[in-house]
């Protein structure tokens, strides 16, 4: 595996964090070790299995790889089942502080978000349904303010 793996302290060094998504690091040892106990039996038995019904070497060994591929599949499934998410998610009522630090993030990340009322109406209405038409609005104006002499 790849990417940024960091330790929670509050779990006693159970939980990681890889590729932003938290894990129990048990389960996922258990989950490499699902995923390579069946695919590598699987491919090893199929590049066998089709050595001997194929004539073709290289047909042998694609055919041989899709099975290992079914094999990763079926240890994804079963892996999946086994070891649920350690996800912790809490909802919360989004308060004016928290959408204008939103709007302000997007901003940073994509620059300014123009203004909302030059938009065609179907893309207005969408946004009034969403409840973010008024938060643009009041970001454009903002960001006004701040561009004003």
């Amino acid at each position: 595996m790849s990417g940024p793996a960091t330790e929670p302290e509050e779990d006693g060094g159970r939980l990681l964090e890889i590729w932003g998504d938290t894990v129990d690091s048990r389960h996922t040892i258990w989950a490499i070790a699902l995923g390579v106990g069946l695919t590598v039996p699987l491919y090893l038995g199929a590049e066998l299995l089709f050595s001997r019904l194929v004539d073709d070497a290289t047909v042998a060994g694609t055919y041989a790889l899709l099975v290992g591929l079914v094999g990763c599949l079926l240890a994804g499934f079963v892996g999946a089942l086994l070891f649920a998410p350690k996800r912790v998610v809490t909802e919360h009522a989004p308060t004016e502080e928290s959408r204008r630090a939103a709007m302000d993030a997007v901003e940073a990340d994509y620059g300014p978000l123009g203004d909302p009322s030059e938009l065609s109406e179907p893309v207005r209405s969408e946004l009034r349904a969403l409840g973010l038409y008024d938060d643009l609005l009041a970001q454009h104006r903002r960001r006004e303010e701040r561009e004003a002499p």
